[in-house]
This record gives C-alpha cells, sequence and structure tokens, in this order.
C-alpha cells in the first residue's frame, strides 16, 4: 500500500477458521486515459505482463504440499504492482486492457474479444508460467474457481493441435494479484516489449486480435 502512494482507513473483523482480508479502493481517475476491456482492434498483439499459477499454487500451499521455490515465485508476483507496467505501457498505443484475475486468462480473454467484437487466437507456448504452476496441475492441486472457469468459458475456445492437458488446464486459472492484459496496436508490439523488459516487467507477447469468427478463443 506504501509502494502505490496509498493510504489505509476504516477496516472491521470477520470470525473465521481462515485469515484473509480485502479492500475496497477510493480514488480520482481522468476519464480521458481510462483503458477498457472492449476497445482491443483486429490486428492488436497481445502482451502480459506477469506469469499465470498463483492459482495452483495457492492450493498446494493450503494443502502442505508446495515447494518452497513455488511458493516463493507466487509471493514475488502477486507481491508486484501493475504500476511500473501500466507506467510503461502508457506511452503506446494500447486500445484495449484487462487484468487477469479471477476469471483465469481465458476468462478475461472471453470479455475484452466480447466487448471488442472481435476473436482471439493465443499461443500457448509463449504463455509465461510461473515455476511449479504445472507441477501443480499434474498433482491435481485444482482449485475450485479454475473448475468454475473452465466450465463457463471452455466452450468458446477451440483447441489447435496437441495443445497438452495441463497447459489447458493452466490457462483457467484463476490468478491473485495477477499481470495485465494488453492489447496494443501491431506496429507497437515489438518496441513496447523491450520497454517492458527493460522496465524490469517479464512481459511476454501472447497472441493478436482477430476479425470476428468462431470459435471465439483459439489457442494454438
Amino acid at each position: 500500500m506504501m509502494e502505490a502512494g496509498c493510504a489505509v482507513i476504516g477496516g472491521h473483523s470477520v470470525r473465521d477458521p481462515e485469515i484473509k482480508f480485502g479492500y475496497a479502493v477510493t480514488g480520482m481517475i481522468d476519464p480521458g486515459r481510462v483503458w477498457a476491456n472492449s476497445t482491443a482492434r483486429a490486428g492488436d498483439k497481445l502482451v502480459l505482463t506477469k506469469a499465470l499459477g498463483t492459482g495452483v499454487i495457492s492450493t498446494a500451499i493450503k494443502r502442505g504440499e508446495a515447494q518452497l521455490r513455488w511458493i516463493d515465485s507466487a509471493v514475488k508476483s502477486m507481491t508486484t504492482l501493475n504500476a511500473r507496467a501500466a507506467e510503461v505501457a502508457s506511452g503506446f498505443k494500447v486500445h484495449a486492457a484487462t487484468d487477469i484475475t479471477g476469471f483465469g486468462l481465458i476468462g478475461h480473454l472471453r470479455e475484452v474479444a466480447k466487448g471488442s467484437g472481435l476473436s482471439v487466437r493465443i499461443n500457448a507456448a509463449r504463455v509465461p508460467l510461473l515455476e511449479g504452476a504445472l507441477d501443480c496441475v499434474r498433482l491435481g492441486f485444482i482449485p475450485g474457481g479454475l473448475n468454475a472457469n473452465r466450465d463457463f468459458a471452455e466452450c468458446l475456445v477451440g483447441y489447435d493441435g496437441e495443445i497438452p492437458a495441463e497447459i489447458k488446464t493452466i490457462l483457467f486459472d484463476p490468478q491473485t494479484a495477477g499481470g495485465l492484459l494488453l492489447s496494443v496496436a501491431g506496429e507497437g508490439a515489438q518496441t513496447l516489449m523491450a520497454a517492458l523488459q527493460k522496465a524490469g516487467v517479464p512481459a511476454a507477447e501472447i497472441g493478436e486480435m482477430l476479425e470476428p469468427g468462431k470459435p471465439l478463443i483459439r489457442v494454438a
């Protein structure tokens, strides 16, 4: 909170066996600087600023089966603000953006594609994953939210070729403090990637927005 320049005020207690906390954020925003999640354009490249896997790793932690290096990678990701990524990206032609949180990558992509009236192609091999994420999937550390995301959105997904089962699964993983998914003009994508990486943001170009078509989301 201090790093983000926030003042924490108020609060209340809940009697529960599990420790939890959440925040409601109040502040001011310039409406001329808002990135909507429904204004992507065909030909845009999709840039993801954090790796996936916090949901399955958190489930492994709850079951007492997580390896320390998995925990370290997840904690580092979750405690890294998106502020630096947003600051760098603000200098580029970002047509649309969303964060990747509880609905997982596919769930949030669904919102972008439907809202923009377009379809999406994702290159599964380029999607960054936290250390241990695939191990957690293989060991069955699947959060309930992942299954709910998959039940809701997989009907809109088409898979090209032999996509490994664990890769299909992790695309629906609900994230805590996930990264930004930026839909950026194609001609500026590589320059944005270079700027993000120079700023220490582990970004990856994972796909592109396409003209309307079926399936809504294609994973290749």
